[in-house]
């Protein structure tokens, strides 16, 4: 029996084409198309664009050196420009002060917006400032008044606890120091001690020495004139202090 050769042919001329268009039908389906990946790429941009232009708040530096004004608007993602007295360059920024700037601090800007910093030697702006008002001298104390106030600083010191007029009467006493009453004076007036801090001094010495002593009793023992001597508001205070 003889078959002819040519349905064979067909045949297979069919399937070959066949896989052709199955091959091209799949292809798109293999990996995204040069479009997409332009749409794409394109929106990335908008993006960064987008995120580029989003507004900063200028930061306040007035009063900084320039070198930190420098660092903190970089921070800040801006720039800047020095502005220095005419005929000056600014070389050292740390040796520079930035006194105004612009925008001013608290401005809304763009990212990388160059802020105007107006700056001056910080040396200027030292030998600018006003001195210090000089400390007003006290009272020329005498010989006799200077070792009158080493005497009542060594009482002070004692841990005793002195009232004023108790000291006074200390340094002028014949069986103290026998200093006359205008040296004695003079003397503990340039102290300007912490006669409430005395009293207090004082107070716990007598609490701690085993007497027992009352609010009151404590009170008129601080302030009674064969006592301490100290004022009434004095010795109130001390003994409240303590607890009484």
């Amino acid at each position: 029996m003889h078959i002819s050769a040519r349905p064979l042919i067909r045949h297979a001329f069919i399937a070959a084409a066949a896989l052709v268009a199955a091959l091209v039908v799949a292809a798109p389906l293999a990996g995204p198309s040069s479009s997409a990946i332009a749409v794409e790429s394109q929106e990335s941009s908008a993006q960064l664009a987008t995120t580029s232009s989003k507004s900063k708040t200028v930061p306040n530096v007035v009063g900084k050196t320039a070198s930190d004004a420098k660092a903190a608007l970089k921070k800040a993602g801006l720039g800047y420009t020095y502005s220095p007295p005419s005929g000056s360059v600014v070389i050292l920024s740390k040796n520079w002060t930035v006194t105004k700037q612009s925008p001013k601090a608290g401005s809304k800007v763009k990212s990388g917006t160059k802020i105007k910093l107006t700056v001056v030697k910080s040396s200027s702006l030292k030998a600018a400032a006003p001195s210090a008002a000089p400390t007003p001298a006290g009272p020329v104390l005498s010989v006799a008044q200077q070792q009158a106030l080493l005497a009542a600083k060594g009482y002070l010191s004692s841990g005793m606890g002195f009232s004023y007029q108790g000291l006074i009467d200390q340094l002028t006493s014949p069986y103290g120091n026998g200093f006359a009453a205008a040296d004695a004076t003079a003397a503990v007036d340039s102290l300007h001690a912490d006669w409430n801090a005395q009293a207090v001094i004082a107070a716990k010495g007598y609490l701690s020495s085993g007497q027992g002593f009352s609010h009151q009793s404590l009170v008129e023992q601080l302030s009674s004139p064969y006592g301490n001597k100290f004022t009434p508001e004095q010795a109130e205070y001390a003994a409240g202090q303590v607890g009484l």
